[in-house]
């Protein structure tokens, strides 16, 4: 590592390890090490491991599994689809999480905590992310069919004549805070 480079810890370890991979210096199967002795070994931090280790994992060249380790991927030709397909299902979720998140929650959420889809941190495969991109879907819709509803029942709504309380009045000023005094409390 050259801590003197203008290129961060975290690429500079990175870019050895994927060379390390592609080289088949690191083969299939090959266990990381783990994030504390990569993080003492390169002389970084944990966190920037952790980085790393998940930037690796969602290029396809490695895997991790709870309580085991880092693993170097088995089939990087498989991994080249796998890791497009991916790719291409996070982007659509993010579009659909930007469209849902423009729009006013349902009000059975609005209540409660909105769902969230519990992972434990696991990087996801093609399956599940279609899954979630499949549910994100599937609110849009529920959304669009909300919204037609409750604009088909305003359209059936009488008009009635504003109240006259809530008409403004001319010339007449608005309430204001002029003269009014403030009194701090507390330390």
């Amino acid at each position: 590592m050259d801590r003197d480079a203008e290129v961060p810890l975290g690429t500079q370890l990175a870019w050895k390890l994927r060379r390390l991979i592609e080289t088949g210096e690191l083969g299939p199967g090959d266990r990381l090490p783990s994030v504390r002795d990569a993080a003492v070994s390169a002389g970084v931090n944990v966190n920037t491991v952790r980085s790393v280790y998940g930037r690796l994992e969602g290029d396809g060249l490695v895997s991790s599994e709870q309580g085991r380790g880092t693993f170097v991927r088995a089939a990087a030709e498989a991994a080249d689809g796998d890791l497009a397909a991916r790719r291409a299902l996070r982007r659509q979720i993010a579009r659909l999480e930007a469209e849902l998140a423009r729009r006013p929650p349902p009000p059975s959420e609005a209540e409660g905590a909105p769902r969230a889809l519990a992972t434990g941190g696991a990087l996801l495969s093609a399956e599940q992310l279609e899954d979630v991109r499949d549910g994100l879907l599937t609110r849009l819709r529920e959304l669009d069919v909300a919204r037609a509803e409750v604009v088909r029942r305003l359209d059936e709504l009488p008009a009635a004549e504003e109240p006259a309380a809530a008409r403004p009045q001319r010339g007449r000023s608005t309430a204001s805070l002029a003269g009014a005094r403030v009194r701090w409390v507390g330390a």
